[in-house]
C-alpha cells in the first residue's frame, strides 16, 4: 500500500457538500451495532448456560436475544457496510472532479484506519471491525473502475461465498478449517503469559487488568480465525460493493428519488425477515453460530439469505422518511451521531468495559440481556447530546480529525471560527 503524500489541494468534504441523510442512517445503524456489542459486553458468549439460567430474567432474555438474533445481528454493521460503500463512490466522483489520482489517497486513508482498527482490537476490545472495514476497503480499489452490473453481480456472488466456503470446511472434516490452529495459538499465548486455564470469562471479569487484557488478547488472536471461518471479509465487501453501486446513483440524485426504494424495503423485509427468522431459530436451538453440520449450513443460508436484504430494507425506509419533514425532524438528532461514528464507536468500547469488564464495575454475567436494550438507548441517547455540543464548537470528531489529519498529511482546523450554521437536510 502506497504511503504517499497526497497531491496538493486534497482535503476532506466541507459539511456543505455531506449528505445529511447518510448521517441520519449511520447514526441510527450505531444504534444497532452497539445492542449487538452489548450482548457481547455482558458476557453471553463466554458464560456457561447454567449462569445464563439462572439469573432472575432468564426467561425474558432469551425471548431478547431471539429479538436481536432476528433483527439486529449482522444488520447493523450490514448497513454501515454499505454506507461505507457510498462513500467510496462519493469520494472517488469528488477526487475525479478536481483531476486527482483517488487510488493512492483512499489506500492512504485505509492504512490509517487498520492501524486503529488493529489498536483497538489488540488493545481493548476484540470484537473490532474497523480493522476488518480497512483490508476490505483495500479490496474495494480494485473494483472502482467497475461497472455498475459487474459490482451486483460480484456482490451477490460473494454475499453467498460464506456458504460454498463452510461447506468445503464440513465435506473436508475441518481439515481446512483456519479457526482451529488460530485457537490453539491463542491457548499458547495464554499459558505463557500465565492466564493457565482460566475461561474467557474468567478471565474478563478478572479485578486484575493484566488477565482482562490477557483475555482480550487472547480472543483477538483468534478472531481472524473465526472471521475467515465464518465468511465475515466476503459479507462486508459485498455490502461496501453494493454502496458503490448506490453511491454512483447517489452522485448524480441526492434527493435518492433514482433508487426503488419502495421496492427495496417491501422485497428486503420479505427475504430479510425470511432469513433472518431461519438464523434466529437455529441460534436459540443449538447456542452456536456457523456450526460446520448441517444445521449450520441451514443458519448459514438463512443469515445470507436474511442479513443483506434486512439492512438494505433499513436503509431505504430511513431514506424514505428522510423526505417527510415530520420524520426527517426526528432523524435529524441521529446525524451528530453519524458524523462522529467512529469516535462513538470507539466511545461505546469504552463504555461497556468500564460497565461489564473486571476493572470497571464487573456487570459480567450479572445482567441480564433484556436491560441491554434500555441500556443501549440511554447511551446512545447520551451519545447524541454530547455528539451535538461537541459540533457545536468543533468541526470533526476527535477520531475523525485525527484520521484526516494522518490521512492528508498535514494539520487541519477543529474549533470552528464561529457557531455551526443549522443546515437543512440536503435529501
Amino acid at each position: 500500500m502506497t504511503t504517499d503524500r497526497p497531491p496538493a489541494g486534497a482535503g476532506p468534504v466541507d459539511e456543505g457538500g455531506r449528505l445529511e441523510v447518510l448521517d441520519a442512517v449511520r447514526g441510527f445503524a450505531l444504534g444497532g451495532v452497539l445492542l449487538a456489542n452489548l450482548v457481547s459486553f455482558a458476557g453471553y458468549y463466554v458464560m456457561t448456560p447454567e449462569r445464563a439460567d439462572a439469573l432472575p430474567t432468564a426467561p425474558f432474555d432469551r425471548a431478547v436475544r431471539f429479538g436481536v438474533d432476528f433483527f439486529v445481528e449482522g444488520k447493523f454493521y450490514s448497513l454501515f457496510s454499505l454506507l461505507f460503500g457510498v462513500g467510496f463512490a462519493l469520494q472517488q466522483r469528488r477526487a475525479r472532479a478536481r483531476g486527482a489520482p483517488f487510488a493512492p489517497l483512499f489506500r492512504r486513508r485505509m492504512a490509517v484506519l487498520l492501524a486503529i482498527g488493529l489498536g483497538h482490537l489488540f488493545g481493548l476490545w476484540h470484537g473490532d471491525i474497523l480493522a476488518l472495514y480497512a483490508l476490505a476497503g483495500l479490496a474495494l480499489v480494485a473494483f472502482r473502475d467497475a461497472p455498475d452490473r459487474a459490482l451486483v453481480r460480484w456482490a451477490a456472488a460473494l454475499v453467498w461465498l460464506p456458504l460454498a466456503w463452510q461447506a468445503a470446511l464440513w465435506l473436508s472434516g475441518g481439515a481446512l478449517d483456519p479457526l482451529p490452529p488460530s485457537k490453539a495459538f491463542a491457548a499458547w499465548v495464554q499459558g505463557a503469559f500465565g492466564g493457565g486455564q482460566k475461561t474467557l470469562f474468567e478471565l474478563r471479569s478478572s479485578p486484575d487488568p493484566g488477565e482482562v487484557f490477557l483475555g482480550n488478547l487472547v480472543n483477538a488472536l483468534w478472531r481472524p480465525g473465526q472471521y475467515l471461518e465464518t465468511g465475515r471479509p466476503a459479507k462486508v465487501l459485498a455490502m461496501f460493493l453494493l454502496g458503490a453501486w448506490v453511491g454512483r446513483r447517489l452522485a448524480g440524485d441526492p434527493a435518492l428519488r433514482a433508487l426503488p426504494l419502495r421496492r427495496v424495503v417491501a422485497g428486503g423485509l420479505a427475504l430479510g425477515l425470511a432469513g433472518s427468522g431461519v438464523y434466529a431459530a437455529v441460534e436459540a436451538r443449538t447456542g452456536s453460530s456457523f456450526s460446520l453440520s448441517p444445521l449450520g449450513l441451514v443458519q448459514t443460508a438463512g443469515y445470507a439469505l436474511g442479513v443483506a436484504p434486512l439492512a438494505l430494507a433499513y436503509g431505504a425506509a430511513l431514506a424514505l422518511a428522510w423526505r417527510h419533514e415530520r420524520a426527517r425532524r426526528w432523524l435529524a438528532a441521529f446525524v451528530p451521531l453519524g458524523r462522529m461514528a467512529i469516535t462513538n464507536y470507539l466511545g461505546q468500547t469504552l463504555i461497556g468495559l468500564s460497565l461489564f469488564y473486571g476493572y470497571g464495575l464487573n456487570l459480567m454475567g450479572r445482567v441480564g440481556a433484556v436491560w441491554l436494550v434500555p441500556l443501549a438507548a440511554a447511551i446512545l441517547f447520551a451519545q447524541a447530546k454530547a455528539s451535538a455540543a461537541w459540533l457545536a464548537r468543533y468541526r470533526y470528531g476527535p477520531v475523525e480529525w485525527a484520521w484526516r489529519q494522518l490521512t492528508y498529511g498535514r494539520r487541519l482546523p477543529l474549533r470552528r471560527a464561529g457557531p455551526a450554521r443549522a443546515r437543512p437536510g440536503l435529501c
